[in-house]
């Protein structure tokens, strides 16, 4: 009988490594609580590095009493050694708002196509949402352009701007054109500190340049091939000033925005024709990048725009 003592005891080891992650995280707090839940778990979550970040309203019940050996629990069940909760975006720094639950420290690196991003997770935001642009951008041909990113935050665009895309699995040089250099605008300390130490730790330090500060105060020489302006919900204010940076002969601007569900080539068109209004060049539309949903029927969308001067 003994081997079937082993292929029931197989069975139950085969099963509890095939429970899903929620299975997991409900089995664990089921029997700390004693044999029943004190209130709703979450459904989903966000993943990276060794920190699960859980929804805002996740386990907001008094019921559940929450202590340290609780977090502990969550933690080992949804393997990582860090759990945070989503918080309010709040501040003219636009500071994430997330809760350190679990752990001593909110530094991580994240690694996406080929670059690394080291930043403090409740100080400075993240968009998962943004991966697609960052790859777009990773992989996109910029070789001998300087750039202006007028808001670099911790460098979500900026670092792609000076990367080669995501390279091989032996280091094969990836389809992207890194750019010859890039001045980055930022005003976060918090996001600066994060930038200085990526722009380092990717080897790409030597061709960016970080202005500090309000880049309204800032004077740009007209001398830049591509402007990105990526900051939501709107990126109006930087428009006269990216089209000013713009060298004579023209470039293209990278504009972030959230347009309706829907009419999103419309919203692009109206900004060309207001880019127009500013002068002093012909704006024509040529791709609209929808980037992810940002709000029920508002998308966050990137507009590139090819500037060219006005011909006589």
């Amino acid at each position: 009988m003994l081997w079937w003592f082993n292929w029931v005891v197989a069975r139950r080891v085969g099963v509890a490594q095939t429970l899903t992650p929620q299975a997991r995280l409900q089995k664990a707090l089921t029997e700390w609580c004693g044999g029943s839940l004190n209130g709703e778990i979450p459904t989903k979550w966000e993943k990276f590095a060794d920190v699960v970040v859980l929804p805002q309203t996740a386990f907001r019940e008094e019921e559940w009493n929450c202590t340290q050996e609780m977090w502990e629990i969550v933690a080992e069940a949804l393997k990582v050694t860090r759990v945070a909760r989503m918080g309010e975006v709040h501040g003219e720094f636009r500071q994430s708002g997330i809760e350190l639950l679990l752990g001593d420290d909110d530094w991580v690196v994240r690694r996406e196509h080929g670059i690394d991003f080291g930043y403090n997770f409740t100080q400075c935001m993240w968009s998962s949402g943004n991966v697609t642009e960052r790859g777009r951008i990773a992989n996109a041909n910029h070789e001998g352009e300087k750039i202006l990113d007028l808001y670099a935050g911790i460098g979500y665009y900026t670092l792609p701007f000076l990367s080669e895309g995501t390279r091989g699995p032996n280091g094969e040089r990836g389809i992207g054109r890194s750019a010859t250099h890039v001045v980055a605008c930022e005003w976060n300390p918090k996001a600066i500190k994060a930038l200085k130490w990526s722009l380092e730790k990717n080897g790409v330090n030597e061709r960016c340049t970080v202005l500090e500060g309000d880049n309204r105060k800032h004077h740009f020489e007209p001398e830049f091939d591509r402007v990105n302006l990526g900051l939501l919900p709107s990126s109006a204010e930087g428009l006269p000033i990216a089209l000013r940076a713009l060298k004579p002969e023209g470039g293209v601007l990278h504009v972030h925005g959230l347009a309706p569900g829907g009419n999103e080539n419309q919203w692009a068109e109206k900004l060309a024709q207001s880019l127009e209004e500013l002068g002093p060049f012909a704006c024509h539309v040529e791709h609209v990048e929808n980037v992810k949903w940002y709000a029920p029927h508002q998308r966050h969308i990137v507009v590139d725009i090819h500037a060219l001067p006005v011909s006589n």
